[in-house]
């Protein structure tokens, strides 16, 4: 593992690096993945720095936030990876450890299940073709699903190495959790984002539907949106799982986009995730791996909800329905 400082980046922060992967180092060997050359990049330009390795297109902002961290398989295996993480200018005051050390562990957790993935075999092949609705699906769910157990992954890096005080007078103390790091954060951004959902998935589709848009740039849109919206599920979800709160969704049963539409996409990947390990090693990574992409069909059967559905005709054509 080395480290790499570019654009500016906050001085000082290598030694945060080296501790946290001297708590992960032994994992990839406990789960049997093979070696990987991991790189870490500290940078005070996260956008240049991604788009100078292949995504030129990146953009940071996603739904109910910005992008701080990104991994990058520079090879397609992920035996070569890069970690870049996004750091504050050397004079900014408002660098926080907690988030610091959470986001790199984060990102250390998808090196190691991309590197697995690759190995097992279960990575989508690179696209000749326009993707289906299933096959982009299936992509959406174990993206979410990788979310969720990167932020459990940090909590659990947390939770070994640090501590806050229960009880000062009795020198109490319990492991800190994301909880702890986040509090409501994540909750009050999904929050806000739920019109978006609804009414503002149907709104999309009437728009094409009156002719504002055209079909490509509607499906374009709700595959886009949804990405997003399941990722900040995943997010929020995983930090009341760390407090030991119920489900996010449980909480927004009175709303037709979490109830309605998001539930019947992100329950049943919380249900595999909850009865398999956090990181399955690589002799069991593959059965996991298909069992989160085959609940692609419930973002399909979700979208289908809406009027959206899709196939490919005999000519390998893309055909979208609208009902």
């Amino acid at each position: 593992m080395t480290v790499i400082e570019e654009h500016a980046a906050r001085p000082g922060l290598s030694p945060y690096v080296e501790n946290v992967y001297a708590v992960v180092a032994d994992v990839p060997a406990e789960l049997g993945m093979p070696a990987m050359d991991l790189s870490v990049v500290l940078t005070g330009d996260l956008t240049a720095s991604i788009r100078q390795r292949g995504e030129r297109d990146f953009q940071p902002e996603r739904t109910g936030g910005i992008v701080t961290g990104k991994t990058i398989g520079l090879r397609r295996d992920f035996s070569q990876t890069v970690i870049l993480l996004n750091t504050a200018p050397a004079d900014a005051d408002d660098f926080d450890p907690l988030e610091f050390v959470h986001l790199l562990s984060h990102e250390f957790c998808h090196a190691f299940l991309g590197r697995l993935r690759a190995a097992a075999g279960t990575r989508p092949a690179r696209p000749v073709r326009v993707q289906t609705p299933a096959e982009a699906a299936a992509i959406l769910a174990y993206e979410a699903a990788d979310e969720y157990r990167c932020d459990l992954f940090s909590n659990r890096v947390l939770a070994t190495t640090l501590s806050v005080p229960v009880d000062e007078a009795a020198d109490q103390h319990r492991p800190l959790h994301l909880g702890d790091v986040f509090e409501d954060g994540y909750r009050t951004a999904f929050a806000r984002v739920l019109d978006s959902v609804h009414p503002g998935w149907p709104d999309l589709i009437r728009s094409y539907q009156h002719h504002e848009i055209t079909l490509e740039d509607m499906f374009g849109r709700l595959v886009k949106e949804t990405e997003s919206m399941l990722i900040l599920v995943a997010h929020a979800d995983a930090v009341e799982q760390a407090a030991g709160h119920r489900p996010l969704l449980a909480d927004f049963t009175d709303r037709p986009g979490p109830h309605g539409l998001l539930a019947s996409a992100w329950n049943p990947l919380r249900a595999v995730l909850d009865r398999t390990q956090l990181i399955p090693p690589l002799s069991d990574f593959a059965d996991v791996d298909r069992a989160l992409q085959d609940c692609g069909r419930h973002i399909t059967r979700m979208w289908a909800t809406l009027g959206v559905s899709g196939f490919l005709t005999d000519d390998d054509e893309l055909y979208i329905t609208v009902a």
